[in-house]
């Protein structure tokens, strides 16, 4: 067990998890939703750090996923509840269905986040009622512990309109627990998020303390240089690994995709990043999002993933050198159709890019199309 652990390349936050769990014990934030794009790691995160921190604060963590059966996400916090209460009946750990999630997203990985719906179905009323009782009874089988949702990927329930009754009975239903249960909510968009707590007309309205699930930095880059070393005497340049994790968005899916390639290969750092780029835009399916994008879209989409102006001088240039006249009207369009595509959220003044790499692809459509990139 120790030499496992020693190998394990998952990059642990204590300290996260640490702030978390004391956020998650406090009847004044107990209700905490966690934005972020998809694979920044939040739930290997959940699963591997948090989880373990609230067990050993004495709390019973229950980890739901809305994906795990996305046609029926109530279904799975049924069997879910089921599984955790059964545990507790027989007094044993919480720990075997947690690791049954690990090894779940080890093996499904990216296949269940593109998983389609066929047909989403609308909860029963007898479903509910068993959902409310499940709580209350694994509430008083805990007797005292506190009770911690883990619910992931939430935003899928507005998704489509036959979840909405799901939504207002689990809103009504934790409303009526508020003294014994603690919730997590975490997602991968932060668009629906935001229009999940935000839109004062949906079941979540103003329900929970939202944050910003914080990005790993050059920390995580150092545990992957460091591991390669020891563990296979390959040396590769950290700063250079780094601004590639900046380039997919601080996605460590991304950076664990090019050390396997490393390993495997070992090729020079330079090359291997090429090949992984090319990875991003076939496997993410970005091609044909691509070509849903007209070059305005393209370019105005660069610009905020740089942190540059959208209607200075300089902004203007740079449009008219991919002959494009551009006006406000067509940059506010352009802006408008790439939020949809929810590739961007508004937050504050300030646009957060959700789709880890695209700008890989993005940009290198535009070096086919003009040598001069700089935008």
């Amino acid at each position: 067990m120790k030499d496992l652990i020693k190998n394990s390349w998952h990059f642990s936050r204590p300290d996260l998890a640490k702030s978390l769990t004391s956020r998650l014990t406090d009847p004044l934030f107990s209700r905490i939703a966690l934005l972020g794009a998809r694979r920044i790691g939040k739930t290997m995160f959940i699963l591997r750090d948090l989880s373990p921190a609230l067990s050993d604060s004495g709390c019973i963590p229950i980890y739901i996923s809305m994906w795990a059966n996305k046609n029926a996400p109530h279904k799975e916090m049924i069997n879910k509840l089921n599984q955790t209460h059964k545990i507790l009946a027989k007094k044993s750990t919480l720990s075997e269905v947690l690791n049954s999630e690990i090894t779940k997203l080890a093996v499904a990985g990216i296949n269940l986040e593109f998983k389609k719906n066929d047909s989403a179905i609308t909860i029963l009323d007898d479903e509910l009622i068993l959902l409310q009782n499940l709580l209350r009874d694994i509430i008083e089988k805990s007797k005292g512990k506190r009770v911690v949702l883990l619910l992931d990927e939430i935003q899928h329930l507005i998704s489509d309109k036959n979840f909405s009754s799901f939504q207002y009975g689990l809103r009504t239903i934790l409303d009526e627990l508020n003294e014994n249960i603690s919730v997590l909510y975490t997602g991968s968009s932060r668009a629906g998020m935001k229009a999940m707590f935000n839109n004062k007309d949906m079941p979540f309205y103003n329900s929970a303390n939202q944050s910003e699930f914080p990005l790993l930095n050059m920390s995580f880059i150092s545990f992957c240089t460091t591991k390669m070393h020891e563990q296979y005497n390959l040396s590769y340049n950290s700063s250079e690994m780094f601004d590639f994790f900046n380039s997919v968005n601080s996605s460590p899916y991304w950076i664990i995709r090019l050390v396997r390639h490393l390993v495997m290969e070992q090729r020079d750092l330079k090359s291997s990043i090429q090949y992984i780029k090319g990875i991003i835009t076939k496997e993410s399916d970005f091609d044909n999002l691509l070509d849903e994008l007209t070059l305005i879209e393209k370019i105005v989409f660069v610009r905020i993933n740089r942190s540059k102006s959208l209607y200075s001088k300089e902004a203007y240039l740079a449009y008219k050198k991919y002959n494009i006249e551009a006006t406000r009207s067509s940059i506010l369009n352009a802006i408008k159709k790439i939020k949809n595509k929810r590739l961007i959220t508004k937050v504050g003044s300030s646009y957060l890019i959700e789709e880890a790499g695209f700008i890989i692809a993005v940009e290198g459509y535009l070096t086919k199309v003009e040598v001069d990139t700089t935008l």
